[in-house]
């Protein structure tokens, strides 16, 4: 009777740590990612720039809605130390009119119809912090 006490207590007592163990683990495996807007004009959805900065454990995906313009320039200053961002492009008419892995500081420019567009990042895990303004000399003027 006391070893069958004993066995079911040492259960309990390695149940009891695997728990903690777990629990533990997962709240040190959270993403802690900022993400500011700038939004065009009066919009509430429409975006001028954005910043990101924070720390991620997994790959992740943000897509924001912009004005696309027959000329455009996507301004990337980017510091992150884990690794590239993938920044994709995305017109009216769901085709892919920009498409750029890129590490560290950048400007290109890429053609498309006027028009609303979409706007997909793509940050690996690791450590990011970076500044994303599209079509900053339209947006000197609002």
């Amino acid at each position: 009777m006391k070893k069958l006490i004993l066995v079911i207590g040492a259960f309990l007592l390695l149940g009891l740590i695997l728990i903690n163990v777990f629990t533990n683990s997962g709240a040190m495996a959270r993403d802690e990612i900022e993400i500011n807007k700038t939004y065009l004009k009066d919009s509430k959805e429409l975006v001028a720039d954005m910043s990101i900065s924070g720390n991620l454990h997994k790959k992740k995906t943000l897509e924001i809605k912009t004005i696309l313009k027959e000329e455009n320039t996507i301004s990337i200053k980017n510091d992150q130390t884990g690794g590239e961002l993938e920044c994709i492009v995305i017109n009216s008419k769901g085709e892919k009119v920009f498409l750029e892995k890129i590490n560290g500081d950048t400007i290109r420019t890429f053609e498309s119809m006027s028009g609303e567009g979409i706007l997909k990042l793509v940050l690996n895990s690791g450590k990011h912090d970076a500044m994303i303004i599209i079509n900053e000399d339209e947006h000197k003027n609002d």
